[in-house]
Protein backbone atom coordinates (compact mmCIF):
# COMPACT_ATOMS: atom_id res chain seq x y z
CA UNK A 1 0.00 0.00 0.00
CA UNK A 2 1.29 3.45 -0.90
CA UNK A 3 2.05 5.99 1.82
CA UNK A 4 -0.26 8.98 1.35
CA UNK A 5 1.60 11.11 3.91
CA UNK A 6 3.87 12.58 1.22
CA UNK A 7 0.84 14.15 -0.45
CA UNK A 8 -0.09 16.29 2.57
CA UNK A 9 2.75 18.82 2.15
CA UNK A 10 1.77 19.24 -1.50
CA UNK A 11 -1.85 19.79 -0.48
CA UNK A 12 -0.68 22.36 2.08
CA UNK A 13 1.30 24.17 -0.66
CA UNK A 14 -1.81 24.18 -2.82
CA UNK A 15 -3.79 25.88 -0.07
CA UNK A 16 -1.01 28.44 0.51
CA UNK A 17 -0.92 29.26 -3.21
CA UNK A 18 -4.70 29.24 -3.45
CA UNK A 19 -5.07 31.63 -0.53
CA UNK A 20 -2.56 33.97 -2.15
CA UNK A 21 -4.44 33.84 -5.47
CA UNK A 22 -7.68 34.63 -3.67
CA UNK A 23 -6.01 37.48 -1.79
CA UNK A 24 -4.60 38.89 -5.04
CA UNK A 25 -7.96 38.68 -6.78
CA UNK A 26 -9.78 40.36 -3.92
CA UNK A 27 -7.09 43.03 -3.56
CA UNK A 28 -7.28 43.83 -7.27
CA UNK A 29 -11.08 43.98 -7.15
CA UNK A 30 -10.99 46.36 -4.17
CA UNK A 31 -8.32 48.53 -5.81
CA UNK A 32 -10.46 48.77 -8.95
CA UNK A 33 -13.57 49.67 -6.93
CA UNK A 34 -11.63 52.34 -5.03
CA UNK A 35 -10.17 53.72 -8.30
CA UNK A 36 -6.62 53.04 -7.13
CA UNK A 37 -5.91 51.30 -10.42
CA UNK A 38 -7.51 51.45 -13.86
CA UNK A 39 -9.01 48.35 -15.47
CA UNK A 40 -6.90 49.28 -18.52
CA UNK A 41 -3.79 48.46 -16.52
CA UNK A 42 -4.76 44.78 -16.51
CA UNK A 43 -5.32 44.49 -20.26
CA UNK A 44 -1.63 44.61 -21.16
CA UNK A 45 0.04 45.63 -17.88
CA UNK A 46 1.48 48.61 -19.74
CA UNK A 47 -1.01 51.44 -19.19
CA UNK A 48 -0.70 53.20 -15.87
CA UNK A 49 0.39 51.70 -12.59
CA UNK A 50 -0.97 49.62 -9.78
CA UNK A 51 -0.41 50.30 -6.09
CA UNK A 52 2.92 49.02 -4.76
CA UNK A 53 1.18 46.55 -2.44
CA UNK A 54 -0.58 44.94 -5.42
CA UNK A 55 2.69 44.76 -7.32
CA UNK A 56 4.40 42.96 -4.43
CA UNK A 57 1.47 40.59 -3.94
CA UNK A 58 1.29 39.88 -7.69
CA UNK A 59 5.01 39.20 -7.84
CA UNK A 60 4.75 36.88 -4.84
CA UNK A 61 1.90 34.91 -6.43
CA UNK A 62 3.94 34.64 -9.65
CA UNK A 63 6.80 33.25 -7.57
CA UNK A 64 4.53 30.36 -6.51
CA UNK A 65 4.46 29.23 -10.14
CA UNK A 66 8.24 29.17 -10.54
CA UNK A 67 9.95 26.87 -7.97
CA UNK A 68 6.98 25.18 -6.23
CA UNK A 69 5.94 23.19 -9.34
CA UNK A 70 9.27 21.35 -9.03
CA UNK A 71 8.25 20.53 -5.46
CA UNK A 72 4.87 19.17 -6.56
CA UNK A 73 6.48 17.07 -9.30
CA UNK A 74 9.00 15.65 -6.84
CA UNK A 75 6.24 14.78 -4.37
CA UNK A 76 4.17 13.09 -7.09
CA UNK A 77 7.17 11.07 -8.26
CA UNK A 78 7.95 9.99 -4.70
CA UNK A 79 4.33 8.91 -4.33
CA UNK A 80 4.03 6.99 -7.61
CA UNK A 81 7.38 5.26 -7.12
CA UNK A 82 6.31 4.34 -3.59
CA UNK A 83 9.60 5.65 -2.17
CA UNK A 84 8.32 7.71 0.76
CA UNK A 85 10.95 7.98 3.47
CA UNK A 86 11.20 9.93 6.70
CA UNK A 87 13.83 12.13 5.03
CA UNK A 88 11.77 13.16 2.02
CA UNK A 89 8.64 13.54 4.14
CA UNK A 90 10.44 15.80 6.63
CA UNK A 91 12.07 17.87 3.89
CA UNK A 92 8.73 18.22 2.08
CA UNK A 93 7.18 19.67 5.24
CA UNK A 94 10.24 21.89 5.76
CA UNK A 95 9.89 23.15 2.19
CA UNK A 96 6.30 24.16 2.93
CA UNK A 97 7.31 25.76 6.23
CA UNK A 98 10.04 27.81 4.56
CA UNK A 99 7.60 28.90 1.85
CA UNK A 100 5.13 30.02 4.52
CA UNK A 101 7.86 32.02 6.27
CA UNK A 102 8.98 33.37 2.89
CA UNK A 103 5.40 34.54 2.29
CA UNK A 104 5.21 36.21 5.69
CA UNK A 105 8.49 38.02 5.07
CA UNK A 106 7.73 39.02 1.47
CA UNK A 107 4.26 40.35 2.30
CA UNK A 108 5.34 41.78 5.66
CA UNK A 109 8.67 43.47 6.31
CA UNK A 110 9.97 42.44 2.85
CA UNK A 111 13.48 42.16 4.25
CA UNK A 112 15.38 40.92 1.21
CA UNK A 113 18.17 39.24 3.21
CA UNK A 114 15.70 37.25 5.32
CA UNK A 115 13.58 36.46 2.29
CA UNK A 116 16.59 35.22 0.32
CA UNK A 117 17.77 33.11 3.28
CA UNK A 118 14.33 31.46 3.52
CA UNK A 119 14.23 30.95 -0.24
CA UNK A 120 17.69 29.36 -0.11
CA UNK A 121 16.63 26.98 2.66
CA UNK A 122 13.57 25.97 0.65
CA UNK A 123 15.88 25.21 -2.30
CA UNK A 124 18.03 23.03 -0.05
CA UNK A 125 14.87 21.13 0.92
CA UNK A 126 13.82 20.81 -2.71
CA UNK A 127 17.25 19.52 -3.70
CA UNK A 128 17.16 17.03 -0.81
CA UNK A 129 13.77 15.77 -2.00
CA UNK A 130 15.05 15.19 -5.52
CA UNK A 131 18.36 13.62 -4.39
CA UNK A 132 16.42 11.35 -2.01
CA UNK A 133 14.06 10.40 -4.84
CA UNK A 134 16.98 9.60 -7.11
CA UNK A 135 18.71 7.53 -4.45
CA UNK A 136 15.57 5.60 -3.62
CA UNK A 137 14.72 4.92 -7.25
CA UNK A 138 18.26 3.78 -8.06
CA UNK A 139 18.25 1.61 -4.93
CA UNK A 140 15.14 -0.30 -5.99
Amino acid sequence: MQDLSILYPSIAMFFLTGSLLLSLGLSRFIALKQNKVSIKYYTKYTEGEQPERLHILGRHVQNHFEVPPLFHIGVILIFVTNTVTDVNLATAWLFVAFRVVHTIIHLGSNNVSQRFFCFGLSLVCLTTIWVSLLGNVLGK
